[in-house]
């Protein structure tokens, strides 16, 4: 399970899993060291994690964003567990968006001074693809046909005092129509824009980790843009 905390990549996964630890810059065990005095810097490896110690994270991260880690890994015994326990943490809710492809261009949005991609909540008994087709539709007025799902995201977010978790399915599509293309305002859409594969890779600088991530996920399925 990969997760954005406050923006922060937290990834949990189970002791079947087969790592590179020559990826991480610190390693800790979780039955050694208490959260509070692990350092929080570049790639960080924890192993032996339970339930208590994911929390202790998850609460940290939630009220402050650490600049200085660029991941952290937690190795759990039960991973199924540590998934549902994460998820009894917040109110889940469901989104879906799209990586909207014209030739060799994509498109993005800009909102809250960040280039982002379109995306938003699912209505009521609204499939993942439906969604992300719509919202694309009513964020940059752009129609668009699906072409695969890339991946789907968790990221964590506070509203009225309230923990959420948001888990978000994101697809490849084809642009059909965008002689109309134009922000919605009104869900604070600065500017839409078709960008060039250097133009993405700039912007993505500055961008969130989790939208960095989904292009990573777009570029090893699809390859380079066509």
């Amino acid at each position: 399970m990969k997760l954005f905390v406050n923006d922060t990549p937290v990834e949990i996964l189970g002791q079947d899993k087969v790592l590179d630890e020559n990826h991480y810059e610190y390693q800790f065990d979780a039955r050694q060291h208490k959260f509070s005095s692990i350092k929080l810097k570049d790639d960080v490896l924890v192993t032996n994690a339970n339930e208590a110690y994911i929390k202790d994270c998850l609460d940290y991260f939630n009220k402050q964003k650490v600049k200085k880690l660029d991941s952290i890994t937690f190795i759990v015994p039960d991973i199924h567990q540590a998934k549902e326990f994460v998820k009894g943490q917040y109110l889940v809710i469901e989104a879906a968006g799209g990586l909207v492809r014209k030739q060799s261009k994509m498109l993005m949005i800009y909102r809250l001074k960040k280039w982002d991609l379109p995306k938003g909540k699912m209505e009521k008994d609204e499939s993942p693809l439906v969604g992300a087709l719509r919202e694309v539709e009513e964020e940059c007025n752009v129609r668009a046909e699906a072409v695969a799902e890339v991946c789907h995201t968790w990221h964590t977010y506070t509203r009225n005092k309230k923990k959420y978790l948001k888990k978000t399915y994101w697809f490849a599509m084809d642009c059909i129509d965008d002689s109309q293309m134009k922000a919605q305002t009104e869900e604070s859409i600065e500017a839409v824009k078709w960008m060039d594969e250097a133009e993405i890779k700039d912007v993505l600088y500055d961008s969130y980790f989790s939208i960095r991530y989904v292009f990573r996920e777009y570029y090893r399925q699809f390859g380079h843009f066509h």
